[in-house]
């Protein structure tokens, strides 16, 4: 992820010739969104992921195919090139993939059903991790006794005088709970 995006970081602040930008600004543009989905792969478990990933995809796959993300020009915007983006042509790959959500005052941009899907996910996964219980935090499980059970079972009560035919038996001990620092009086 930090590959992808120093990629993407670099491409906006390094001044890339306009000779180049088809070929050297194009391919850096892909090993980052390469280096992305990577990260989504691995991750693809968490929510939301799959939806950033696919969004990603689309993206690139039309600025791969297209050699850059062909946009709708929404009228009074100045056309401009960049590395990411392009004035729609009619020889574009996959068109109804590309920029064609255009939006004007205040915004001016454009948006593609990549960038829907991408952030689709992004509130996905906000969503998802934002309700998820943590390990940890979760209360302890309450302890019940059953008193009906205790009652049922039959206690025989050793300090009670015995009949006088029973076996004459010493009384059992009953621990206590002393410390082993303290001592009975007197020793």
């Amino acid at each position: 992820l930090a590959i992808g995006l120093g990629l993407q970081v670099a491409l906006t602040l390094i001044d890339i010739p306009h000779a180049r930008l088809r070929d050297l600004g194009i391919g850096m543009l892909l090993a980052s969104y390469v280096s992305v989905l990577g990260f989504c792969a691995s991750n693809i478990r968490t929510r939301g992921i799959a939806l950033i990933g696919l969004g990603i995809a689309l993206n690139a796959g039309v600025i791969a195919l297209n050699r850059g993300m062909p946009y709708k020009v929404v009228d009074g915007i100045p056309r401009e090139t960049t590395i990411k983006h392009r004035p729609e042509r009619t020889t574009d790959i996959l068109p109804v993939f590309s920029d064609r959500l255009a939006y004007g005052s205040p915004l001016n941009a454009a948006l593609s059903i990549g960038d829907l899907v991408l952030f689709a996910g992004i509130i996905e996964l906000g969503y998802a991790n934002s309700r998820r219980v943590r390990r940890g935090r979760q209360p302890a499980p309450k302890r019940y006794v059953d008193l009906p059970a205790i009652e049922r079972e039959q206690v025989i009560d050793l300090r009670e005088s015995q009949p006088e035919d029973a076996p004459a038996v010493a009384p059992a001990r009953v621990p206590t709970r002393r410390s082993s620092t303290s001592k009975t009086r007197g020793s």
